[in-house]
């Protein structure tokens, strides 16, 4: 009777390796093309003589594999939680495989109006701004314009004598050793001031380097304010115009731009410190600048990924540069990593009023981006944990 059953089995699987499906399985399989899954029949630990050959030929069943609509009820349920218990408000975009599964907002943009957040809510990118930076200084080398490799002072007239030795490769990477002007005791004094990149670079030109160019790394907003100066003083343009019109443009993104400082291109959207309607510090972007000054809805941030990592921003070559890590996991402008056992380019961001995180996982061409008017919203966890419920 064993012998039986264990032939009967057989004959099951070998009608499966010919294309026969099992109608078990077959009804449990999204629609689409799936992985295939092949179930281990080895035991943990070996069986003793006495177990019957079917307990052995036994065929596992594999857990059903989630569909997107499920992975994306997951998703929304999880962000309605941390909503509805004051842990996130602002808005989440998140796509796999060409397919968007979330892209809407949550809690309100403005307080005081009953502005509610949506998918085309403008929110400050704080330092999400730097890839848009670095793509540029990339897109200024593909055009033989500049070399990342040369001295930044080959690109910026009355270049202070300090900076000589400094490459832009190196305020690429955070590895220049200019002190970082954010971290200075009046910066909270000024924050709310308005300024010009001069009068913002003028804080710490002078200064002494915090260490020899190349030899370490620190992350600092003032490497990519002087990437800022050097957009400008090679192509002609302001920061702004060439932003919007060599990367926003062709990237068709309509809801983005440069923040002149006030707030007033974000259409109403508020940086609260929590929950409730009390407002965060409102600091004037022009203090931000290169390195932090740009605002964007996470549909328009979809489409920046979709044609930068399409080809339609930039040449292959220089965008396997950016995506190069060079010290401390960090390429041009962006941050890669491992995680979950994927790679995951990205970058974060954080101001007063806003806190951000774009995320690119590029095995399984997935997104994740969360934008918060919420300066207490831990964005970097909410994103991660969305990349692991991703397929």
């Amino acid at each position: 009777m064993r012998l039986t059953i264990a032939v009967s089995i057989l004959a099951i699987i070998a009608l499966t390796a010919c294309g026969q499906r099992d109608p078990v399985i077959s009804a449990w399989a999204p629609v689409g093309p799936q992985p295939t899954i092949l179930p281990s029949v080895t035991p943990d630990r070996p069986l003793p003589a006495s177990t019957p050959l079917v307990a052995v030929m036994e065929p596992v069943r594999p857990t059903p594999t989630p569909s997107l609509v499920d992975i994306a009820t997951q998703i929304d349920l999880y962000l309605r939680d941390l909503t509805d218990k004051g842990q996130f408000r602002g808005s989440v975009l998140v796509a796999t495989q060409g397919r968007i599964l979330v892209a809407r907002g949550y809690g309100q943009a403005n307080v005081e109006r009953d502005l509610p957040n949506t998918a085309q809510t403008r929110f400050r990118l704080a330092s999400i701004t730097k890839p848009f930076t670095a793509l540029a200084i990339m897109q200024l080398q593909a055009a033989g314009k500049l070399n990342v490799n040369e001295s930044v002072c080959r690109y910026l007239p009355d270049c202070p004598p300090a900076w000589q030795p400094i490459t832009l490769h190196h305020l690429l990477t955070h590895t220049a050793g200019i002190p970082n002007y954010t971290d200075f005791r009046d910066f909270e004094q000024l924050e709310r001031s308005p300024v010009t990149p001069t009068q913002l670079a003028a804080r710490f030109r002078n200064l002494p380097l915090d260490f020899a160019p190349g030899s370490a790394f620190r992350y600092g907003n003032s490497n990519y304010v002087v990437l800022g100066l050097v957009i400008e003083a090679v192509s002609g343009q302001s920061y702004a115009d060439y932003i919007r019109t060599n990367i926003f443009a062709p990237a068709g993104m309509p809801n983005s731009g440069y923040d002149s400082g006030d707030a007033s291109a974000l259409n109403g959207t508020v940086g609260y410190l929590g929950p409730g309607a009390e407002r965060a510090i409102p600091i004037d972007t022009s203090n931000l600048y290169s390195a932090g000054g740009l605002y964007s809805t996470v549909e328009d941030l979809y489409r920046f990924v979709t044609a930068l990592n399409g080809g339609q921003l930039l040449p292959a070559a220089e965008l396997s540069q950016m995506y190069t890590p060079v010290r401390n996991n960090f390429g041009y402008g962006w941050k890669i990593e491992d995680r979950n056992g994927r790679k995951v380019i990205y970058h974060p961001g954080f101001m007063s009023g806003a806190v951000t995180h774009l995320a690119y996982y590029p095995d399984t061409q997935s997104v994740v981006i969360v934008l918060s008017n919420m300066e207490r919203t831990n964005a970097d966890a909410i994103a991660a944990t969305i990349g692991a419920m991703l397929p």
